[in-house]
C-alpha cells in the first residue's frame, strides 16, 4: 500500500490586527490630506477674492476716467462686522447711482459670498478717518489722503493716495 502525504493547507489571508492597523494608517493620511486640501482651498479662496477686489479698483478707476464721472466703491459694515460684499455707484455724492450692469455684480452690488470664496471675510477697510468709501473722481484719481487698505484673512490690499496703485502683502 502506497503511503498517503497530507498536506495542510495553511489559511490564506490577514489577521484581524492587521487588518487595524491598515486602517488606522488609511485614516490617518486621509486626515493629513483633508487637512492641507482645507488650507490650499483657503488660500485660493484668498486669492481669488484679491483678484475680484483689485479687477474693480482697476476697472473703476478706468471708468472714472473714460466717462468723465465719479466712481465710488463702498464697503459697508453691520454691528461691527464688515459685509462680504461691497457697492459700485456712479454720479457725485449728492447724486449717486448703483452701477447696475457692472462686470460680476448683482444689480451694482458684488459679493464675495458665492462658493468660490466662501470662506474669505473682509476683516477691516480703512480709506482714513473711518471712511469705507474708495472714490475716483474723473480724471481717474484716487480721493484717500493717506495710504488706504483692505484687510482680508491674511492678506492687505493697500490703495496709494492719488494715483489709487494697490499692492497686496
Amino acid at each position: 500500500m502506497a503511503k498517503r502525504k497530507i498536506v495542510k493547507f495553511r489559511e490564506q489571508g490577514f489577521t484581524l490586527i492587521e487588518l487595524i492597523i491598515v486602517i488606522v494608517f488609511i485614516g490617518i493620511f486621509a486626515t493629513v490630506a483633508l487637512t492641507r486640501t482645507q488650507l490650499g482651498l483657503n488660500v485660493i479662496q484668498e486669492q481669488i477674492a484679491i483678484d475680484q477686489i483689485t479687477n474693480d479698483i482697476d476697472f473703476a478707476k478706468s471708468m472714472a476716467f473714460a466717462n468723465h464721472d465719479t466712481i465710488t466703491i463702498q464697503f459697508s459694515k453691520n454691528n461691527g462686522v464688515f459685509d462680504k460684499s461691497y457697492a459700485l455707484y456712479k454720479g457725485p455724492n449728492q447724486n449717486r447711482v448703483l452701477i447696475s450692469d457692472f462686470p460680476n455684480s448683482s444689480n451694482g452690488v458684488v459679493s464675495l459670498d458665492d462658493y468660490k470664496m466662501r470662506e474669505v471675510k473682509i476683516k477691516s477697510v480703512n480709506f482714513g478717518n473711518n471712511n469705507y468709501e474708495l472714490q475716483f473722481i474723473p480724471l481717474g484719481d484716487c480721493n484717500i489722503g493717506s495710504e488706504g487698505s483692505i484687510v482680508l484673512n491674511s492678506k492687505t490690499i493697500k490703495i496709494e493716495p492719488i494715483t489709487g496703485k494697490w499692492t497686496v502683502n
